[in-house]
């Protein structure tokens, strides 16, 4: 038996890309994935095509509407029963120089890459109290950890993301609530605007780290992982 046989988990972001990766493997591992983006064409698609040892279900929401997350949760609780694993994957990355990058820009990246995260949490953590159990994963990223030029928007919501972390991390602990946090580099998904490199993480690698998370023994929580590309030595 798969030891996430029966876990409910919600996975934003899941449309494409490594949010469908994690959704696909925690799925294909016996979880009941309520798998969640913009764009319901894709997330029907997913569910539908997906065949497996657990399910995926479609569900269309904004991670940075408030309404819009607290009836995603709703509905989670109502037809599922509990929640087990909440996966925060959603996330844009818009770059350029701090005094050319468009407000637009700006307030899009802290919408979706650190308010969504909040909201999802705000509306999950209640249910994880009651239960004295639950986990939530966070996918921030490498950018998360150390800053590069023309990447002032992204880097600020994703060094946000990891002090959400944190703080969730003291606050839940007394509630035997496991929090985490990836902080992958460059992926081979469509993320961004630029190709990414041959050599960048698969999304299955990746989603591999979020199961290897969420599997860990009873009292073990595997707080933080940083993952990179292997690097060809030509290329250093």
């Amino acid at each position: 038996m798969s030891t996430l046989t029966g876990k409910v988990t919600v996975v934003t972001g899941a449309s494409r890309g490594l949010g469908r990766a994690i959704a696909e493997m925690f799925a294909e591992n016996g979880a009941t994935v309520v798998a969640t983006a913009r764009d319901k064409t894709a997330l029907i698609d997913l569910a539908q095509n997906f065949s497996g040892e657990g399910a995926i279900a479609a569900y269309a929401s904004d991670v940075t509407q408030s309404n819009q997350v607290e009836g995603l949760i709703q509905f989670v609780l109502e037809r599922f029963g509990k929640l087990d694993i909440l996966i925060n994957n959603a996330g844009v990355g818009h770059m350029g120089p701090v005094h050319e990058l468009a407000e637009e820009d700006w307030d899009t990246m802290m919408a979706v890459n650190l308010k969504g995260p909040y909201l999802t949490c705000k509306y999950a953590i209640p249910h994880f109290i009651e239960r004295k159990s639950g986990h939530i994963i966070n996918i921030s990223s490498v950018a998360g950890t150390v800053t590069f030029k023309g990447g002032g928007g992204y880097c600020a919501s994703k060094f946000g993301l990891m002090a959400l972390t944190d703080v969730l991390t003291q606050e839940l602990k007394p509630h035997k609530v496991r929090v985490s946090v990836i902080c992958p580099g460059s992926i081979q998904t469509g993320f961004g605007s630029s190709e990414p490199k041959s050599y960048a993480l698969k999304p299955r690698d990746v989603a591999k780290v979020a199961y290897d998370m969420a599997t860990a023994p009873e009292g073990v929580i595997m707080n933080q992982v940083v993952m990179r590309p292997q690097v060809p030595p030509e290329l250093q």
